[in-house]
C-alpha cells in the first residue's frame, strides 16, 4: 500500500498496458487497458459507459504471469479522453475476483515496480 504523496489508491498499480480485454456482457466497447491494480483496471472505450454497470471481463496477462483473469466489475468513472477523440477512460472496480488471480495482478504490478526502481 502507497502513503506517500498524494497517493489514495489501497493497491499500486502497473503502468504496462494490457493490449486485450474481453467483455463477456455490457456494451462490448472495452479496448486496450491503461493499467491495472489488484482492485480494479483503467480501459479506453469507444463511446461512454454509464456509472454502476456491472459487467464481466477477462484479461490475459503478460509474461511471467502468462495467464487470463476472470472477474466481475462495476463502472465507477467514465470521463473523456484528453486527446478529445471521441474516446473515453472507462475504471472499473473489482466486484467479484478469484484470489489466485487478484495474487497474479499484485505480482505482475510489483514486478513493474521492482524493474522501474532498477532503472
Amino acid at each position: 500500500m502507497r502513503t506517500n504523496g498524494d497517493e489514495r489508491r489501497r493497491y499500486p498499480r502497473s503502468r504496462r498496458a494490457l493490449p486485450q480485454i474481453v467483455q463477456d456482457d455490457g456494451p462490448g466497447v472495452l479496448n486496450h487497458v491503461d493499467n491495472i491494480s489488484a482492485n480494479g483496471v483503467l480501459c479506453h472505450t469507444v463511446r461512454p459507459i454509464p456509472l454502476m454497470t456491472k459487467m464481466s471481463i477477462a484479461l490475459d496477462l503478460p509474461k511471467p504471469q502468462s495467464r487470463r483473469i476472470e472477474c466481475e466489475g462495476v463502472v465507477v468513472r467514465c470521463d473523456p479522453h484528453e486527446v478529445g477523440d471521441d474516446r473515453f477512460k472507462v475504471a472499473i472496480l473489482y466486484t467479484k475476483i478469484d484470489e489466485d488471480d487478484q495474487r497474479a495482478v499484485e505480482e505482475l504490478v510489483a514486478q513493474e515496480m521492482e524493474e522501474a526502481g532498477a532503472e
